[in-house]
């Protein structure tokens, strides 16, 4: 993992936490562009997932949780209201924790421990914008 690559994933938590931000300070259609940001990075980790799958010969069930994210994160944007803001959160915590066990012997650790971290300021940014 090149330094580029943290780069790219630390420049993709401007939105998480500007949005975040926002959203407690009361502007508008902030927690919608949140949450819409969220599901396409949900979705985008889903990918990721369904990369590692094939790549590294994994079992069924993770092709069906690599596409069961991108499902999941949808359902985010279709339900009224700004309840799913929590389940988003957990969902990211939730993701990282299978990819760790599943992956922690077959990929790089750099990678897992930016996943990690990268998760964990999405899934904070979201709870945040929940109060």
């Amino acid at each position: 993992m090149t330094s580029w690559h943290r780069y790219l994933g630390y420049a993709g938590l401007i939105p998480f936490i500007v949005l975040s931000l926002a959203s407690l300070a009361g502007i508008q259609h902030a927690h919608f562009f949140l949450l819409s940001y969220a599901a396409l990075i949900f979705s985008f980790l889903g990918g990721i997932l369904w990369g590692c799958s094939l790549q590294l010969s994994l079992a069924p069930h993770v092709s069906l949780v690599s596409i069961s994210c991108m499902l999941w994160a949808w359902l985010w944007l279709l339900m009224p209201g700004y309840d799913w803001l929590i389940p988003a959160a957990l969902s990211f915590v939730l993701l990282w924790l299978y990819e760790w066990f599943l992956l922690k012997q077959r990929v790089n650790r750099d990678f897992l421990k930016l996943r990690g971290q990268l998760s964990l300021v999405a899934a904070l940014s979201l709870l945040l914008s929940s109060l």
